[in-house]
């Protein structure tokens, strides 16, 4: 079938807002939909999933953009919708009617199950000098020293830590807890910034905790016991230990980071994490993810697949969708999701005052995807946004493969493209693998045979004995 995609950029790119806007109290509703014969938007009084909408809205396509468009009114804030959106699907060969959530969500319902009418300035999700906030001072990007830590990890096991708080955003406002005194010392040591593996919302946690389950003591057990593995194994689904490598919010935190997952509590929360890191000292990085979303077509937990079929997926010569990147990629080299990354990105920026951004996976974006995002962040000043975009540093994986390696199909954000005075940073493998030693797609014992200077190289360096060197390069 034809791929419809740049038909789309030509016809109806968007440039300006999209989601939720407010004119004074009163919501403005806009969602970009061309391919679909009719939108409407389901109004909720409460987040109670088996609760019908309270009102069902015909939208009004804008002629000529590709979005439909809903004015609300005010005491619609704070209420939870949905769009309900009658589109044809290739892959079914019919129309669909699919009821799913905004891809511009700021707010959510527990499990994301709907999106949440929601203005990021009410002051009662801002947290005491949140407006004032001073940033810690930075100097240059070489100067960056980074600990990188897991939302959850960081506290779950901190006795210190008030019970309903371990594993939460607001562990981090805990100062005299184990793990913030830890920060701090390190703060004072020279440590700059904190990088927050993701923390947006992702498509596998259970965020009410009473859906979860988590493995029986392991510690009586002896290390190479198989029973840790089978342990593990059946909680899996329903544990709470997660990367958050899987994208379903991009522009929400998650909500099992939250003490309340139902609303707006997370967005307080985050915002809390980031003021009590910057009051000590340091400034905050945050893992994105853009570069694929934890499904694709008419799967339960897609979003943007169900709102414009084949449009947001990057697709192979047969239409399928590409999974280079583990899950289903996503095509930032096509207006709409390009805007969605750089929306998003600037979301962080000013509305939770993000430092930094890590980019997972750099080189499935475009060159040009990554420079627009840094133009667009440069682009803040403290007396506009409140925020100095000038200090906003951005760096990632910069590898090269999968279904765009050697530039097939746009130039990469990748490391050769990158290091070219872009002021956009990458990870430096060939220094990682010289100190480390292996490669990160090595395999059996190679690792251990292909030393670093850390594992074994060293020694190398030192002596010349005939029976160190069968060490350094016996078997290769």
């Amino acid at each position: 079938a034809v791929q419809h995609a740049g038909v789309l950029d030509e016809l109806f790119a968007w440039e300006e807002p999209l989601g939720i806007t407010f004119e004074g109290e009163q919501p403005h509703f806009r969602l970009w939909a061309p391919t679909a014969r009719s939108v409407k938007l389901l109004v909720f009084n409460s987040s109670d999933p088996g609760a019908n909408p309270a009102r069902i809205l015909p939208m009004n396509e804008d002629p000529g953009t590709g979005t439909w468009v809903l004015k609300g009114v005010a005491d619609w804030n704070r209420k939870f919708y949905l769009y309900e959106v009658e589109v044809y699907v290739r892959r079914s060969g019919r129309f669909e009617t699919n009821r799913v959530t905004d891809p511009y969500s700021y707010g959510l319902s527990m499990d994301s199950r709907r999106s949440q009418v929601v203005n990021l300035g009410d002051k009662d999700i801002a947290p005491e000098g949140w407006t004032t906030l001073q940033k810690p001072p930075f100097g240059n990007p070489e100067d960056i020293v980074l600990y990188e830590l897991h939302v959850r990890d960081f506290s779950i096991h901190d006795s210190t830590v008030p019970a309903a708080e371990r594993g939460n955003f607001r562990a981090f406002t805990r100062t005299q807890s184990n793990g913030m005194r830890h920060l701090q010392s390190l703060a004072e040591s020279g440590l700059s910034h904190v990088h927050l593996l993701p923390a947006f919302d992702c498509a596998t946690i259970p965020e009410n905790p009473l859906d979860r389950a988590e493995p029986d003591d392991l510690s009586a057990l002896p290390a190479d016991s198989p029973l840790q593995q089978q342990a593990v194994d059946r909680v899996r689904a329903r544990d709470a230990f997660n990367w958050c490598y899987d994208p379903y919010h991009y522009t929400v935190p998650e909500g099992s980071y939250a003490t309340d997952p139902d609303g707006v509590g997370r967005i307080l929360e985050f915002r809390e994490m980031v003021a009590a890191l910057n009051r000590n000292g340091l400034r905050v990085v945050m893992d994105v993810v853009y570069n694929h979303t934890t499904t694709a077509g008419q799967a339960e937990k897609s979003v943007l697949d169900r709102i414009v079929p084949d449009y947001y997926q990057r697709l192979d010569s047969k239409g399928d969708v590409e999974t280079s990147t583990c899950c289903s990629n996503t095509a930032t080299e096509h207006a709409m999701m390009e805007k969605l990354m750089v929306d998003s990105l600037r979301t962080w920026a000013v509305q939770y005052k993000v430092d930094s951004f890590r980019f997972d996976l750099m080189g499935h974006h475009s060159k040009a995807n990554i420079l627009k995002v840094q133009e667009a962040l440069r682009a803040l000043t403290p007396s506009e946004h409140g925020v100095d975009g000038s200090e906003i540093y951005l760096y990632g994986e910069g590898w090269d493969f999968g279904e765009v390696a050697g530039d097939a199909r746009f130039i990469q954000a990748t490391q050769k493209h990158m290091g070219n005075g872009t002021g956009v940073g990458t990870f430096n493998d060939r220094l990682r693998d010289a100190v480390r030693g292996g490669a990160h797609d090595d395999e059996g014992i190679t690792h251990l045979q292909t030393q670093g200077f850390i594992n074994g190289l060293y020694h190398c360096l030192l002596y010349t004995s005939d029976a160190a060197d069968e060490f350094c390069h016996g078997g290769g």
